[in-house]
Order: structure tokens, then C-alpha cells, then sequence
């Protein structure tokens, strides 16, 4: 007996990860904020490693996202590759 699970479409799974690398960016720019407030030493390059890590890890969970978005809109088959050689833009004239 067989179960299939419903799959989650990627317009859930990235709409859900752009919120999440928005929110990360925005608490990356609390925490230069707060890094730039503090007189310095320790804490403030804390804050300022604490947003890069965020920043960093909030624009690859926005790219990812923006990627996923993408490859939906092509309506890829689940593992198809973008081919060239099937692209409407390739039947052009000066090609």
C-alpha cells in the first residue's frame, strides 16, 4: 500500500525562504546598529561578525528563493536542465 504525499510546490517553499532572508537581512542591520552604538572591544566586533553572518546567510536564503521562483516558472520536469536548443529566443533571424 502506497502512500503519496501531497509535494509542496515551490512557490510555498520560496515565498516562505524570502520572508525568512528579508527577516535575516533586517536583524543583520539591527546588529550593525547596535555594533556601531557600542564604544568598541568585544562586543562591538561581535556585532559587526554577527552581521555579516546574517546578511550573508539572508541573501543566499533570498537568492535560493528567487532561483526556486524561476525554475518553477519554467515548468520544469522534476531533475530537467534548461536547454538551449529548446529556447523560443533561439529562432532568431541573426543567429
Amino acid at each position: 500500500m502506497a502512500f503519496n504525499r501531497p509535494k509542496l510546490t515551490h512557490l510555498a517553499t520560496s515565498g516562505s525562504s524570502r520572508i525568512a532572508g528579508v527577516t535575516l537581512i533586517l536583524l543583520g542591520f539591527v546588529c550593525l546598529f547596535v555594533g556601531l552604538a557600542v564604544d568598541g572591544g568585544f562586543f562591538r566586533g561581535l556585532f559587526i561578525g554577527a552581521t555579516i553572518a546574517l546578511m550573508v546567510l539572508g541573501a543566499s536564503l533570498v537568492g535560493a528563493s528567487t532561483w526556486q521562483g524561476r525554475r518553477s516558472e519554467q515548468d520544469l520536469e522534476d531533475g530537467g536542465h534548461w536547454l538551449p536548443s529548446r529556447d523560443d529566443s533561439s529562432d532568431r533571424p541573426d543567429r
